[in-house]
């Protein structure tokens, strides 16, 4: 024992002195580490500002109880809602929040009602938008112009609606894929967009069907086809799909989580994944069919994932700094 104990004693003196080496290199600290160090504490207490002001919000605490929590505003996004903390302490506040709605069952006509309030809302939000244009017959364009950029909203009556944007000629020359920041579409007919451009936030409402495809991508979408909805050929996109007959995902393109894909009608309404495609969230038929190839990739997040209008509770399932 007494063997053991001589040698350990060279060890712990060893720790003792690498220990007495750390310590004193902390103490002489350059300004510049302890400039970081202080950085990544008050980044820390922002967030522990802002998630306070989130859970006391959905504890149903009115703002302000709490003195020195940072306010927080809300904004729908399509079955979700998204809160951000803003002014805090004179700075703006960085966090997002986006919340779903946790359930314990599943109900056909509950779900029925669910697309029908999702439907409604996404068509009055495109005809009450300001600076509505308004055409009548087919329609096709190659680009959007500044002022159709500025205003973002169009209705088409008794005709279709083809957005051939980027890959064509239309960007030719410029350096990186363009970015339209929302577009809003009510058409009396199908509605086709393709190419390789973004839009952050990309809404649109058609009797017919709407077709997704060809390296489009989209930040945040609301989609509703009376005949179908399909989102084909390498689109990334994220948000809810509608369709009274069928919605069909294929050929690698991607719906990103959250994603919520809807096929809803009183018979023959379907819901295909095809051909490699990616889907995160949750993609249902209510009283219909739901079909998938071996290919596809299925992330099933529909535990936080229910639309605002079935009761149930709210839960935060995305944060991140903006």
């Amino acid at each position: 024992m007494q063997f053991k104990r001589g040698n350990a004693l060279p060890l712990v003196l060893g720790v003792l002195l690498v220990l007495s080496i750390l310590l004193s290199a902390m103490l002489r600290m350059p300004g510049t580490l302890r400039r970081t160090v202080a950085i990544v504490a008050d980044e820390t207490q922002e967030m522990y500002w802002a998630e306070s002001a989130v859970l006391a919000k959905l504890e149903g605490f009115p703002e302000g109880y709490f003195a020195g929590l940072p306010a927080v505003e809300s904004r729908v996004l399509g079955p979700w809602t998204e809160w951000r903390t803003v002014k805090f302490d004179g700075r703006v506040n960085k966090f997002q929040f986006v919340l779903g709605n946790a359930y314990s069952r599943f109900s056909t006509s509950e779900w029925a009602r669910c697309a029908v309030l999702l439907e409604r809302n996404l068509q009055e939000r495109i005809l009450q938008a300001d600076g509505l244009q308004k055409f009548s017959g087919n329609r096709r364009f190659f680009n959007l112009d500044s002022a159709m950029a500025k205003r973002g909203a169009v209705n088409v009556s008794a005709g279709d609606l083809t957005l051939d944007l980027g890959g064509n000629g239309a960007f030719d020359g410029l350096a990186k894929r363009p970015i339209v920041r929302s577009f809003m579409a009510n058409v009396e007919g199908d509605v086709k967009i393709r190419g390789n451009v973004h839009f952050d936030t990309l809404r649109i409402y058609a009797s017919g069907t709407v077709t997704v495809q060809r390296d489009v991508s989209v930040g945040f979408a609301e989609i509703f086809g009376f005949a179908g909805v399909e989102v084909t050929g390498d689109a990334s996109l994220a948000g809810i799909l509608l369709s009274k007959q069928s919605v069909e995902i294929s050929r690698q393109a991607k719906m990103m989580f959250p994603s919520v894909a809807i096929a809803v009608g009183y018979r023959g309404n379907r819901l295909a994944l095809r051909e490699k495609s990616v889907f995160e969230g949750l993609a249902i038929a209510p009283s219909g069919s739901f079909e998938r190839d071996s290919s596809t990739v299925l992330l099933d997040s529909s535990k936080t994932l229910l639309p605002f209008c079935m009761e149930s509770r709210n839960v935060v399932f995305e944060r991140r700094r903006l």
